[in-house]
């Protein structure tokens, strides 16, 4: 009897996670970025690594394509300024430094389509805005705003339950000067049938 309760449990759970449910979706989710800058004296605090929000929009018309925008605040970071400040520009500099990016992206996303999950894989262009200022006093020393379009990104691993998903992704978003912004997000999706 608890093998046969086993058995159709098994199949109750197969039949709710089904790959592809193809149509609208939106979605929403927490990301880890990493801004990828040098340390190298070891100063402290240093912390390049940030949490920020993600939101997404797509449509899948078929089990292996879709397209997807998304928009991510990648959070605040702080870094040390060091002693450039003194050396080069002959000011004091305060003690670190704040960077916080956002990106606007639009994907083509393919699926490989199997029983229990989806594998995808995206490319696509990134509109990316970059801020940089430092900490201390009442007036900052210095502050950097770039902004420009380059190329994105991606793969990730998506499990379905009906209409809902979840997926955890890896992105690539160049930014200032083609260096590199690294996101792992963790994100809920729900598509419209």
């Amino acid at each position: 009897m608890l093998r046969f309760i086993t058995l159709l449990g098994l199949c109750f759970v197969a039949g709710l996670a089904q790959a592809a449910d193809n149509g609208f979706y939106v979605g929403a989710g927490v990301v880890q970025s990493e801004y990828g800058l040098a340390n190298p004296g070891a100063a402290l605090p240093f912390d390049d690594k940030t949490s920020g929000y993600k939101l997404i929009v797509g449509w899948r018309p078929l089990d292996s394509f879709g397209v997807e925008a998304s928009y991510v605040d990648h959070g605040d970071a702080t870094v040390p300024s060091g002693i450039v400040c003194i050396q080069f520009i002959t000011v004091p500099c305060p003690a670190s430094t704040s960077l916080t990016a956002e990106t606007l992206s639009a994907f083509a996303v393919g699926y490989l389509d199997l029983p229990l999950v989806d594998l995808f894989a995206k490319v696509g262009v990134n509109s990316w805005k970059f801020d940089g200022q430092s900490i201390g006093g009442f007036v900052p020393v210095f502050r950097v705003n770039e902004s420009g379009t380059e190329l994105a990104y991606g793969a990730g691993i998506q499990v379905r339950f009906g209409s809902l998903g979840a997926r955890l992704e890896y992105e690539r978003f160049n930014i200032v000067k083609d260096e590199g912004l690294d996101t792992v997000s963790l994100s809920l999706t729900y598509t419209f049938l």
